[in-house]
């Protein structure tokens, strides 16, 4: 008797295995099922836009080097600007290419009024993109 009770008083377990079972014939059933398409693009009949004029695209120019040589004294390439000549350079080269770069360069001796003259310039040009070239201590030449 009291074997039966013991029974009795048991929760009724599920079993899951035939349920994983179904679900997994499902499964690969409709993988075999399901056609599997290889989109063409002739399916589609898409029209593109179309533009009356467009420009060809074209490689970003290099970023041009501003060498600070003297007090108001700024070489680009062979030539040498004075700070007005070098507005109106840097405002040439923004008008054919609007993201056009700089990088300022100069010698550790310079005073820092020669560099914020050229930084000047290059925001009334409109240049957004100047960057200043540094080394570190060990990369530089030691002083005699």
């Amino acid at each position: 008797m009291l074997s039966n009770r013991h029974w009795v008083d048991e929760p009724p377990m599920i079993n899951m295995t035939p349920m994983v079972d179904v679900i997994l014939c499902l499964l690969v059933f409709f993988m075999a099922a399901t056609r599997l398409y290889d989109w063409d693009d002739s399916e589609f009949a898409v029209k593109t836009p179309e533009v009356a004029q467009a420009a060809p695209a074209s490689a970003a120019p290099d970023d041009l080097v501003l060498t600070i040589v003297a007090a108001g004294a700024v070489r680009v390439g062979e030539t040498t600007y004075d700070l007005d000549g070098l507005v109106k350079l840097l405002t040439e080269a923004r008008a054919h290419y609007v993201n056009q770069g700089v990088v300022v360069r100069g010698d550790a001796s310079l005073a820092y009024q020669d560099l914020a003259d050229v930084l000047s310039a290059c925001d009334q040009a409109g240049l957004a993109s100047v960057r200043l070239p540094v080394k570190t201590r060990a990369e530089a030449p030691a002083k005699p």
